[in-house]
């Protein structure tokens, strides 16, 4: 007896979303770690409310990255990381979390291209539903809606944007490179930031009185960090729109169905572009630690401060360095400062000078000095704005001089 054999055909590819989108997650869980982590070492030492007037910046800063974490794992990264699609002759399979749900090509009324390599489908029901090259080989889902239904592209240059399709394909597939030089990866991401911190504090700590380590390490820390993803992405950007977009757009100009990446080129490309990144970095790092930027900071004046001639709601720098009275930038009598809890005030006498009040009499005639007293060592006069008193001030709660 013969046996009978069933022939099914195969399912088309299943289309996902990126791998890299695990590598963001797990990058930022590890930075909110090291945030959490900072934070809390910095509650063992300080009141949760002087801790927040010691750095309101950071404070708003880790706020507004845990709320931006969330938004975008919420009603981004989530969805990506648990859906495929299918591409069939008549239709599109989209598996979202275990279910599926069919979006059929006859039953689609418009189709529009938003911008680079986004478009969305216009169901006949009024739902849209988009498309990016967030997904893999976006190409397919182009390519299987103008073989069946060619007549949604009147007006449409689907050869450009399908071309545009291929080279985001092709550059999002890079990015799961990230690690592929390992070496080099390892220089820029770990030894080139450790460097930098490690020098950065050699070299200013002769220079600067540090008070709170934890804050100036943070802060090297985040100057690191962005320097890394700014030369990355810039790097990125130019390989892909002045060499690899212009390769894949003469393969496809000669050969129509040619879409297969030279992952010999592109390695070679990418090899050399990152040793220009970990130099570029370390250039970034030396301008840095020249101009001393991670010793400035920012204050908003929260009211009128008429003996300073400060305004409130103006902006104005503070130099942190000018936070000590024997080092290489120390405060001097006249000096607009900021201490403690972001108080300001003007600099009368440093440790060692007298220091007193001056009253007058009716006739405006200056009366002898009044309360003369010596200022403490380790300690600064110091006059508040719009008050008669004098402070007198440890060094160590000076956070750093404004800029006029």
């Amino acid at each position: 007896m013969e046996k009978s054999f069933k022939f099914d055909g195969l399912q088309p590819r299943q289309l996902r979303y990126r791998s890299h989108y695990k590598i963001y997650l797990v990058s930022l869980l590890t930075f909110s770690g090291f945030i959490l982590f900072y934070w809390g070492y910095a509650l063992t030492s300080h009141q949760w409310w002087s801790l927040y007037q010691e750095s309101k910046e950071e404070a708003w800063l880790s706020l507004a990255f845990f709320v931006f974490f969330g938004l975008y794992y919420t009603f981004w990264l989530r969805y990506r990381l648990q859906s495929s699609l299918q591409v069939f002759s008549d239709k599109l399979v989209l598996n979202d979390h275990g279910k599926k749900m069919d979006l059929i090509f006859c039953e689609i009324e418009s189709i529009g291209i938003v911008m680079r390599s986004v478009f969305y489908l216009k169901m006949k029901d009024g739902k849209k539903y988009y498309f990016s090259s967030s997904l893999e080989r976006i190409d397919y889902v182009w390519e299987g809606l103008f073989e069946a239904r060619k007549d949604l592209f009147d007006g449409l240059d689907y050869e450009s944007f399908r071309l545009k399709l291929v080279q985001h394909d092709h550059h999002q597939k890079r990015k799961e490179w990230f690690f592929k030089h390992r070496l080099i990866d390892l220089c820029h991401w770990v030894i080139a930031p450790v460097s930098f911190l490690f020098i950065a504090y050699i070299i200013q700590s002769k220079e600067v009185t540090i008070h709170q380590q934890g804050l100036y390490f943070f802060r090297l820390t985040m100057y690191a960090a962005l320097v890394l993803l700014v030369t990355s992405f810039i790097f990125s950007i130019v390989l892909k729109n002045f060499i690899f977009d212009k390769k894949i757009k003469l393969q496809m100009g000669s050969h129509t169905d040619d879409k297969l990446r030279d992952l010999e080129f592109e390695g070679l490309v990418l090899q050399r572009s990152k040793v220009m990144q970990v130099a570029t970095a370390f250039f970034v790092f030396t301008l840095i630690l020249k101009s001393g930027l991670n010793l400035y900071s920012v204050t908003k004046i929260k009211q009128d401060l008429a003996d300073f001639n400060l305004k409130a709601g103006q902006t104005k720098l503070i130099d942190n360095r000018f936070n000590c009275i024997a080092c290489k930038y120390p405060i001097r009598d006249g000096d607009l400062v900021v201490f403690g809890r972001g108080t300001i005030g003007q600099i009368m006498a440093t440790q060692g000078d007298m220091v007193g009040q001056i009253s007058q009499d009716q006739t405006g005639r200056m009366i002898a000095s009044e309360n003369i007293a010596e200022v403490p060592a380790g300690h600064v006069a110091i006059k508040i704005a719009n008050q008669k008193e004098i402070l007198m001030v440890k060094v160590d709660d000076l956070i750093g001089k404004i800029q006029k």
